[in-house]
């Protein structure tokens, strides 16, 4: 067997459905890594037209830029190592989906081999059965005397749990190792989720313990809109041998332990979750940005926990600079409400606005009295909401700007929002954070602000420490209307994300919090079909991989129709 071998890693941030700019980016990375001599250079699962691109498969003129973008990097090849990059393929296959997801091998000019990926996922955000068809049997292939098999993302999650049973009935890893393969690479667009990094090494070990061939896992990085990659590509062996940047691209030449595990390890992953949460959720929020086109966000900024939390991250995303924060007042709204957001502003040194909106809320309130109908309740405290999103949409349209909306996942999950009012706008930052990693999150903010940042401390105490409220209406709470989030976290979490039912809950939790809980979620989904996407950075967003209907008769209260 071969000793020296060098695997040359492209972690790569691709824009979905710019082929000629990937491919460019990629073909750079190459040419940069000759340097360090490596034997075989990789990139991740579909580099050419990113991850994922849904139903832009379906056009004719993508996977022909995707054919002639792999003519071009093959011939790079004619005088250089042999590279791996992931692509969409087309299938000789007269019926079923028309296209492979494929580790297309390149070497000495040309399309030498390609491999279709075995395991299509096709639960919570992943629906590859859509547009691609299962590939056949292993392909292993020979470099500097070395047996590489190739292989993709879900092929090394055969054995995952999904609904309760394993989705899989083929180990593709398993079966590349006795087609006689000396290393695995793993072409990968594995998005991140809390804690998936480090769950991930121990999976890329064991397999290489279970097959007895070291593994180079090669995952894409960066925000494609609800989702988030987190790079952290590796070198497995008995333990972790190498390991490239989190949440941002790298390219690297790594040495591989083939048939030698005394190399170096690296230090155990960082799995403190509101590190994680915010490397994530500003590389999602600056991706987004960079990839639409637009270069400032606009925030309304209430003086509480959420918009401060969620303007920090935006401020720590694009730049003080690109961030405008709106303090929007009613007749309700306190002066120490006002203070707080104006305080939050300084201390990020961002743009910031006081426009009351009192007297508008006023003269639509009285425009509908007109019409002998009153609005009272929730209907006013509704209004005030929706004025406040109107003016923000207003003031993004106006500045060639988008709207962050700072709902969190506790109250997206239970309906505490106001639909085309706080929820407004093209993204989510805090949508997948329970109101407890949002406190963890300004906490982390206030121990390291952002680079811009003219105070030591960004988010207030008075802030931090003040009670929850919506403040539509005096002296109001959120305490008034919900469980304590304490007491309603816990719940929401081992349903949305631990797929328990309300019976099995009501043995841990409250029954009146369990109730409220699952009933308010059953009675909230149009509210979240109509509202940003979220940021997922958990196993379980309450984004497109939560896929309830609306009108349906189920009960998640009694977990029956």
């Amino acid at each position: 067997m071969a000793s020296g071998f060098r695997v040359g890693i492209v972690q790569h941030n691709p824009v979905v459905g710019d082929v000629a700019g990937n491919a460019e980016r990629i073909a750079r990375e190459y040419d940069r890594t000759l340097a360090s001599d490596p034997s075989l250079v990789v990139a991740p699962e579909l580099a050419l037209v990113g991850y994922p691109p849904r139903d832009l498969l379906h056009r004719t003129g993508l996977l022909d830029a995707q054919a002639a973008a792999l003519d071009a990097l093959a011939e790079r090849t004619a005088d250089g190592p042999p590279l791996v990059v992931g692509a969409t393929v087309r299938t000789a296959h007269d019926t079923g989906a028309p296209l492979h997801n494929g580790a297309v091998f390149l070497r000495d000019g040309e399309q030498a081999e390609t491999y279709h990926k075995r395991l299509l996922p096709t639960y919570d955000v992943f629906d590859e059965h859509r547009y691609f068809r299962p590939g056949e049997g292993p392909v292993v292939v020979t470099v500097d005397g070395v047996e590489v098999g190739l292989t993709v993302c879900e092929d090394a999650w055969h054995d995952a749990v999904v609904t309760g049973q394993r989705r899989h009935g083929i180990d593709p890893l398993a079966e590349t190792a006795t087609a006689g393969a000396d290393l695995l690479v793993t072409l990968s667009a594995s998005p991140f989720s809390l804690d998936k990094p480090a769950r991930r090494e121990q999976r890329f070990t064991d397999h290489a313990a279970k097959t007895g061939s070291p593994v180079v896992f090669a995952n894409q990085v960066g925000g494609n809109d609800e989702l988030v990659f987190d790079g952290h590509s590796l070198v497995a062996g008995d333990t972790i041998h190498d390991r490239l940047a989190g949440f941002e691209p790298e390219t690297a030449v790594v040495g591989v332990p083939l048939g030698d595990t005394s190399a170096e390890t690296v230090t155990r992953f960082d799995r403190d979750p509101a590190r994680q949460a915010r490397q994530a959720i500003t590389l999602g929020i600056g991706d987004y940005f960079a990839k639409t086109g637009f270069e400032e966000a606009v925030v309304g900024l209430s003086g509480g926990i959420d918009s401060s939390v969620a303007v920090t991250l935006a401020a720590d995303a694009l730049g003080a600079d690109s961030v405008y924060g709106v303090s929007l007042p009613s007749t309700v709204t306190s002066e120490q409400s006002i203070a707080d957001a104006r305080a939050v502003a300084e201390n990020l040194g961002i743009n910031f606005d006081v426009i009351p909106v009192g007297n508008a809320v006023e003269a639509i309130h009285a425009t509908v009295a007109d019409s002998a109908v009153s609005l009272t309740g929730v209907a006013f405290e509704n209004l005030q909401a929706r004025v406040r999103g109107d003016v923000l949409m207003g003031l993004a349209n106006e500045r060639d700007a988008l709207v962050l909306t700072p709902d969190n996942k506790s109250e997206a999950a239970v309906g505490y929002c106001t639909l085309y009012g706080d929820t407004v706008g093209a993204l989510a930052p805090l949508g997948d954070c329970q109101k407890w990693l949002v406190y963890e999150l300004a906490a982390a903010l206030n121990r390291a602000p952002p680079a811009d940042a003219t105070s030591s401390t960004v988010i207030p105490s008075g802030v931090i420490e003040k009670a929850p409220t919506a403040e539509l209406a005096e002296d109001q709470t959120d305490a008034d209307d919900l469980p304590p989030y304490e007491q309603l976290d816990p719940v929401l979490e081992a349903y949305i994300e631990g797929g328990r039912d309300g019976s099995g809950l009501r043995e841990d939790y409250a029954d009146e919090v369990v109730d409220e809980a699952l009933g308010r979620i059953t009675r909230s989904e149009f509210k979240r079909r109509q509202t940003p996407p979220p940021l997922r950075i958990t196993e379980k967003a309450l984004g497109r991989g939560w896929n309830y209907p609306v009108a349906a008769a189920y009960d998640h209260v009694t977990d029956r129709t």
